[in-house]
């Protein structure tokens, strides 16, 4: 009975022990865990600052060898692998913001009607090429508009407070893409059609658009007249130092001296996606910065982290 009753005490020991060591195990892979991902999250803000010394070397680069244009054979573009940042890895890629249709522009200019009817109209063949029905604009159009006057398939402010739960209409700029999800047909699926080809920076619109980076259906939407053909043979032919070499595509001549204000070859808004890994723990983050074209220096329009 003895042997038997130590027995039974050793097998109850040896089950807590191993109990024990099992929830051990488990709290110290948390521990780890949380570590890793607090490092992460505060490396992505370090991935910021490595964002703007690209931007400010890639301007200090072309000062050097002369040059006023930004395109995708500059330093800014070449994706980040690998590079170690801290006990971490960061892996970036910047884009031109500057290459994307602005939808602040929809806005318009006080006093400038002809002028924001040319942008609607370039918007709505956006749209219908990235494959999203160009009504959507009219809706989008009466979101950032001041005035209570609704666009033929737009929404104003009773089809909003008629919601559930019921809310305002901005009548005002986008501060984000996110802000679309309030508008009226703004769907997830959407804004992800629509993200590499819109902006919202600058947030006060008047923008032009960086021939050197723009997508061939930013390109195409221009203007009527540009044709997939010719909007191919535009990014052929890139990188353009200056507005006047567009000239030299013969069949974009007479459509380019029509549209010399509404593009141009060089970029001071960007957007940086970011990820920092650290062990099996990966944080991404979007950062948008605007560089300013003396030293270079960038400030910080925007950051969210995932």
């Amino acid at each position: 009975m003895a042997l038997l009753l130590t027995l039974l005490v050793l097998t109850l020991l040896v089950a807590l022990i191993l109990e024990f060591d099992a929830e051990a195990r488990r709290e110290y892979r948390d521990a780890v865990a949380f570590r890793d991902s607090f490092k992460a999250r505060t490396l992505t803000r370090a991935a910021v600052q490595a964002a703007r010394a690209v931007l400010q070397q890639d301007l200090l680069r072309d000062k050097q060898a002369g040059e006023n244009f930004d395109a995708p054979t500059d330093l800014w573009a070449m994706p980040i692998k690998n590079y170690a940042i801290g006990d971490g890895l960061l892996n970036a890629q910047i884009d031109d913001e500057r290459g994307k249709m602005n939808v602040n522009d929809l806005a318009g200019t006080p006093g400038d009607a002809l002028q924001r009817k040319v942008k609607i109209a370039r918007m709505k063949r956006l749209f219908e090429l990235a494959q999203v029905t160009p009504d959507l604009v009219d809706a989008l159009v009466d979101w950032v508009d001041t005035d209570d006057n609704q666009e033929p398939a737009g929404a104003e402010s009773a089809f909003y407070r008629a919601q559930q739960p019921p809310y305002r209409i901005a009548n005002d700029k986008l501060r984000s893409l996110g802000d679309l999800r309030l508008v009226k047909g703004f769907s997830q699926d959407v804004i992800d059609r629509l993200s590499r080809y819109i902006t919202v920076y600058p947030d006060d619109g008047g923008s032009v658009l960086n021939i050197n980076t723009a997508d061939p259906l930013v390109i195409q939407a221009l203007d009527p007249a540009i044709t997939q053909t010719i909007a191919a043979e535009i990014v052929q032919g890139r990188p353009y130092k200056t507005k006047v070499d567009l000239d030299r595509i013969g069949i974009f001549q007479e459509i380019g001296r029509r549209l010399r204000n509404d593009y141009d070859v060089k970029s001071e808004f960007f957007s940086a996606k970011l990820g920092v890994t650290v062990n099996e723990v990966t944080k991404t983050a979007v950062a948008v910065l605007h560089r300013n074209s003396g030293k270079g220096d960038s400030d910080l329009l925007y950051l969210r982290a995932y």
